[in-house]
């Protein structure tokens, strides 16, 4: 009995974390305790199973060495967690700290359930992390990087989080911010020491900054229980792991009446409208997670449900910049359908876009790189894809949105669709630029410039596309939520053969 309570004791103590002091600069920084962030996200407010507790024990400064792990349930859903504890050392790595980090990769890749991260550390702690015990340390990136398309990884940054402790939240599957948090590769007072520069950490790294510009952000969360909420939401629409399917919800009818998509498209091809009303009319109601949507809006990525199974939506954005590809939207495409195809999420492509951006600005930042990223996440995603060309599908953008040429399982068309090289303006002027501009009357150069358009726009008519086969099948637009659970439940058990190598030369995602 007495041996009973000396453990009951020690544990007892050790779930109250690090010193007063800790808990006090936690409080003045408006965060959570550690286990009462836990609450938050567990069924039971409990971790279901914890190890390493012990770490360090008998020592008051660091109880279980500044993070606790384990696992628990999330809507009954058993994941592993990794939280770092800010009353210890303001969360930093330590000795076992990050041999428990590791331990718990470990554990998730055996177990194949998710790993869910809640950073809140300040970095590693020097005096302790060298020689051997750094390199056990740092195995953390070694692991995520074995983890990555394996087990889903979610990440939650609170705080402030420089140098080499910034790669957790990049390395995971999808990050929340919180929205004072802030992440770099340095901490500003290294910026000023290495290269001049004074900048504050949310200028350098803040979370607006990493949802809009960088693009290494997900969400921003604006509370404790925002960033939960989603982390739950996330939890619903992965699967455990890469060889499971997504889980089944109750299907829902869309908020909006499919019988209205045809009103929403504007008959003009280049009249903008928001993709996300299509999308409401499209899939089960409330169900769509839009994940980076501060970042490249031109192209809008994210998780719905249709007909209560999972989905992945990559859609064109007419309202933003007409809806054409840069870098940036290359990249962002990229990356979420590679994490839709590594875990066996179907994809919907809702194809309405001019092609993809020239000029000299877009050639400085890589648009043949990074629009080949997305033309090579597309060609080799081997889960279900549905190519649905809404509008305009003009230029290599119809490539990178599974066109016909790019092994779709169905290409449907909706009756607004218009499949081309390029638009009417463009090719036109293009092809006849010297013919045009040797007839000096200008009401007859205009006259000769519409007639060209019009026998163009004739080429490209979509029930003459329909009628060749170069579109599969021309549907009411109000038959698209119904056409699409169809050909998804025709094809769940979809196998694709690839030539047989080690990997492509083209870093996916």
């Amino acid at each position: 009995m007495e041996r009973e309570e000396k453990v009951l004791k020690e544990l007892e103590r050790i779930k109250k974390g690090g010193p007063q002091r800790g808990h006090e600069k936690q409080k003045a920084e408006g965060k959570l305790f550690v286990r009462d962030r836990l609450k938050l996200f567990l069924d039971d407010g409990e971790p279901y199973t914890e190890f390493g507790r012990f770490a360090r024990s008998g020592d008051p400064e660091f109880a279980a060495d500044g993070i606790v792990t384990g696992t628990g349930k999330i809507d009954g859903r058993l994941v592993f967690f990794a939280a770092n504890d800010y009353t210890v050392k303001a969360g930093s790595i330590g000795r076992y700290h990050g041999q428990k980090f590791i331990l718990s990769q470990i554990a998730a890749i055996r177990a194949r359930k998710p790993m869910v991260y809640l950073v809140d550390s300040s970095g590693a702690r020097i005096d302790e992390t060298g020689g051997y015990h750094c390199e056990r340390s740092i195995g953390l990136f070694y692991y995520h990087s074995i983890m990555s398309g394996f087990v889903p990884q979610i990440g939650v940054l609170y705080g402030t989080c420089f140098a080499g402790t910034a790669y957790t939240p990049v390395f995971c599957d999808v990050l929340i911010m919180m929205k004072d948090a802030a992440m770099a590769i340095a901490s500003p007072r290294m910026v000023k020491m290495v290269i001049g520069e004074d900048v504050t950490p949310q200028a350098l790294g803040g979370a607006q900054m990493h949802a809009s510009v960088s693009g290494s952000c997900d969400f921003i969360a604006d509370t404790e229980e925002q960033a939960a909420e989603i982390v739950k939401k996330l939890v619903g629409f992965l699967p455990d792991n890469s060889d499971c399917l997504p889980p089944e919800a109750e299907a829902k009818e869309p908020k909006t009446d499919p019988a209205k998509i045809d009103d929403i498209i504007p008959p003009d091809a280049n009249r903008p409208y928001n993709v996300r009303k299509l999308i409401e009319a499209f899939v089960d109601a409330d169900s769509f997670l839009e994940l980076k949507a501060k970042y490249a809006q031109e192209l809008v990525v994210g998780f719905a449900r249709l007909g209560g199974k999972v989905i992945g939506i990559v859609a064109n954005q007419p309202s933003v910049k007409g809806g054409a590809i840069f870098p940036e939207s290359s990249d962002k495409g990229a990356g979420f359908i590679w994490l839709c195809d590594a875990y066996n999420i179907p994809l919907v492509y809702l194809c309405d876009t001019p092609g993809f951006m020239a000029g000299s600005a877009v050639e400085r930042g890589g648009i043949l790189r990074r629009g080949r990223n997305f033309i090579f996440a597309t060609s080799c995603a081997t889960v279900p894809r549905v190519c649905v060309v809404v509008r305009k599908a003009y230029g290599a953008g119809i490539y990178a949105m599974s066109g016909p040429a790019y092994d779709p399982d169905i290409t449907l068309a909706l009756p607004s669709a218009e499949l081309a090289v390029m638009g009417p303006e463009a090719a036109i002027n293009a092809v006849f630029f010297n013919k045009l501009q040797a007839i000096e009357d200008k009401e007859e150069r205009a006259k000769v410039e519409k007639n060209l358009r019009d026998a163009y726009r004739e080429g490209y008519n979509i029930f003459k596309l329909a009628g060749e086969m170069i579109v599969d099948d021309l549907i009411p637009p109000r038959d698209l939520r119904k056409e699409c659970i169809r050909y998804f439940e025709a094809y769940k058990d979809k196998h694709v053969d690839r030539p047989k190598r080690r990997h492509a030369t083209i870093v996916g995602g």
